[in-house]
């Protein structure tokens, strides 16, 4: 009798004793959904059932509260009811069909019929994927809808991916992360998240830029997620950081040079003995972290450092960073009043056509020449004693900046004056030190003088007969 009633709704107009109403409800297995009815009056009678072949009756529920639920075993402990909607729990394959919601009311029924579709999400291989790896999303219908609804693909960035439910595409990192499949009918959408863990190293900028009086840091980390056991169970044999310094020419070194590797087992890292730039591991290497550091940048920092994990079957992962240092030169070095002083801020090579130089000055500071890179100031005087600051800017933004605090020395400083004081008491002493020895040398002449005339008898000089 109840499916005839059905088909009465499905295929011609209900008499004016009974209202019909159909929804499609889409669900994937395992998933907990309600079925609402579209009206619920009050002092009615509601009944469910599950209408496959037999009209089996799911729930009821009469006026005075009174409800009651199928003995059938495989719906136990799945239904329950909120008002005179449905709840079915751990949606199973068996379970996806039509139910029909039936309303007495004041001689007058009502019946709504859902038709609850599967939906299958299907990832291959299973998670976790290692970069490059080839990832395979499908979403697909178990039963054919009256209406035929839109399926595609929303990765984690939000993009729309897929042809027709699929996608198989190469992993990357931007594909970590929450997939939904997408089932779009009459402007509503229904969402069905899987997640997707690729092993590969998060992207870092190409460019890391910071100065001679800042701190340096080299990024370099898995995805955010991904755990050091998902690694190692993904056969890793390797994991080092390499450093090619920048040449005159512009281009980097082709013979890199090893700093880091890591001991697999202990998970610590070990420098290599000729490793001497005072980088620093980051030492938090479970949670994906292997970073190197330094307290202050040097000149000697630029150049391109790669870190690289390397998997069975040559299978690698890398990120490459160019780090940039900003510097302030001073020429001379020593800076007296009234002196020329050049100041050149740089970074070692030409800068890009949307970077540029900006410098700060103190506000007393002396008339100067500003040139793109550096600074002149024919004669500096008081107001020049404080810091001289350079910045690197991109499109109006600040990507470092550095500081150099100019000590202007008076032309005759307290030293100057104790250097050219000593160097007079230095002077006077050698002249005593000549006279003294002047005097002793006349005076031992002259002793020797009064030796020989000692003699109460002398002869004369000549020959004598003895």
């Amino acid at each position: 009798m109840l499916l005839l009633i059905w088909l009465l709704c499905s295929f011609s107009s209900p008499p004016s004793s009974l209202c019909c109403a159909q929804k499609e409800i889409y669900a994937k297995e395992g998933q907990d959904i309600t079925l609402e009815p579209t009206s619920y009056p009050a002092q009615s009678y509601v009944y469910w059932y599950f209408e496959r072949q037999d009209g089996h009756q799911l729930a009821w529920l009469n006026p005075l509260g009174g409800k009651g639920f199928s003995n059938d075993e495989k719906w136990t402990n799945r239904l329950s009811l909120t008002g005179a909607s449905l709840v079915i729990k751990n949606l199973q394959k068996d379970l996806f069909g039509t139910f029909v919601c039936k309303i007495s009311a004041g001689g007058r029924d009502s019946i709504t019929v859902f038709k609850v579709i599967q939906v299958n999400v299907i990832e291959k291989p299973a998670s976790p994927l290692l970069s490059g790896d080839y990832l395979s999303l499908t979403c697909s219908l178990g039963s054919v809808p009256q209406n035929t609804p839109e399926i595609y693909w929303l990765s984690p960035r939000g993009n729309r991916e897929g042809n027709k439910g699929t996608v198989y595409i190469p992993a990357r990192s931007e594909h970590h992360g929450k997939w939904d499949c997408v089932v779009k009918i009459n402007g509503k959408e229904k969402k069905f998240p899987v997640s997707v863990t690729v092993v590969d190293l998060a992207p870092v900028p190409s460019h890391q830029y910071t100065s001679t009086d800042s701190p340096l840091t080299i990024p370099c980390s898995l995805i955010p997620g991904v755990t050091w056991e998902q690694v190692k169970n993904k056969e890793i044999e390797e994991v080092q950081w390499h450093f090619a310094p920048k040449l005159s020419s512009g281009t980097f070194s082709d013979q890199p040079k090893q700093l880091f590797s890591l001991d697999l087992e202990k998970l610590t890292w070990k420098k290599v003995q000729d490793n001497d730039k005072g980088l620093s591991p980051v030492y938090n290497i479970k949670k994906g972290n292997l970073s190197l550091t330094k307290s202050k940048a040097t000149v000697g920092d630029r150049g391109r450092y790669t870190c690289s994990m390397k998997f069975k079957n040559d299978r690698t992962l890398k990120t490459t960073v160019d780090v940039v240092v900003l510097e302030i030169i001073t020429h001379p070095k020593t800076i007296i009043y009234g002196q020329q002083v050049n100041l050149s801020c740089s970074t070692g090579e030409q800068l890009p056509n949307d970077m540029k130089l900006n410098w700060t000055l103190p506000k007393t500071s002396s008339p100067y020449i500003l040139y793109p890179t550096h600074i002149t100031v024919p004669e500096v005087g008081k107001g020049d004693n404080g810091k001289w600051g350079c910045e690197l800017l991109q499109g109006g933004n600040k990507l470092t900046s550095v500081e150099i605090l100019l000590k202007i020395e008076p032309r005759l400083s307290v030293w100057m004056l104790v250097i050219i004081c000593s160097a007079a008491v230095i002077l006077l002493l050698l002249l005593v030190l000549a006279f003294i020895h002047y005097r002793r040398r006349k005076q031992k002449k002259r002793l020797h003088r009064h030796r020989l005339c000692q003699c109460k008898n002398p002869k004369p000089k000549g020959f004598y007969r003895t």
